[in-house]
């Protein structure tokens, strides 16, 4: 995330070019298709030494976007565009004798650019319609701890895939001199690129973490946030 932001710091004087400049954050919550991910989870839970029933396993993400652009006098943006989000599966078991902890942290991470078009314009109302095109980073880290008074097992797995993705969606802003705010409904899309494997650390493992068969990163779904944006250089509404 740190590098993300200071490219797009570099970038900002090429920005301050044009005829209008924003910087933009965005906070909100979506959803994940991750059909492959789930599928994965229930495979671990049958290979646990004990019954667990699943629970809201991948719920609804929060997610982070930033992003540096220039918009020109007829309404068109242009600009770099960063996404974080993350989401994640825990199933957890405990009685008298231990405790077993098996969880999947899924992070995105996503950095493309973007563009937009103003629908509609006035001095304190924006109409715009908008679309990303990203390439994603997604990891999925995979962690086991099972601890009783005759069984140990701590384990760890990485699956991670680059995945192309866009974004279709509208916001909708208020302006206040300097600073506009408003939100944003989007609809991303995700190519589906195959995990690889990475790093694995087993201590005492017994149980196998590794997928029976192809996993894809499935990050497709809704989004919706709420988007401050400060703009750099002077408002010029016609």
């Amino acid at each position: 995330m740190k590098r993300s932001i200071i490219i797009l710091l570099v970038c900002l004087p090429f920005a301050l070019s044009g005829q209008r400049t924003g910087f933009s954050v965005t906070g909100g919550v979506g959803t994940y298709e991750l059909s492959e991910l789930k599928n994965y989870h229930n495979e671990l839970l049958e290979r646990l030494p004990v019954d667990i029933n699943a629970g809201n396993y991948f719920p609804p993400y929060s997610n982070f976007r930033l992003s540096l652009f220039r918009e020109m006098a007829n309404g068109v943006r242009y600009g770099l565009v960063y996404g974080y989000s993350t989401s994640g599966a825990h199933a957890n078991y405990k009685d008298y004798s231990g405790y077993l902890n098996l969880d999947q942290t899924v992070t995105a991470y996503q950095l493309g650019i973007s563009g937009s078009y103003n629908l509609l314009k006035s001095y304190f109302f924006n109409f715009y319609v908008y679309g990303d095109l990203r390439l994603g980073y997604i990891r999925d880290d995979v962690n086991l701890n099972i601890l009783t008074s005759y069984y140990f097992d701590n384990s760890s797995l990485l699956l991670h895939a680059f995945s192309p993705m866009g974004e279709l969606g509208f916001e909708v802003l208020f302006n206040l001199k300097k600073l506009s705010i408003g939100g944003e409904v989007g609809y991303l899309y995700d190519t589906g690129f195959k995990f690889n494997t990475g790093n694995a650390n087993e201590l005492e493992a017994t149980i196998d973490l590794g997928p029976s068969e192809a996993i894809h990163s499935g990050m497709s779904g809704f989004r919706a946030g709420i988007k401050a944006i400060l703009w750099l250089t002077p408002m010029d509404v016609e």
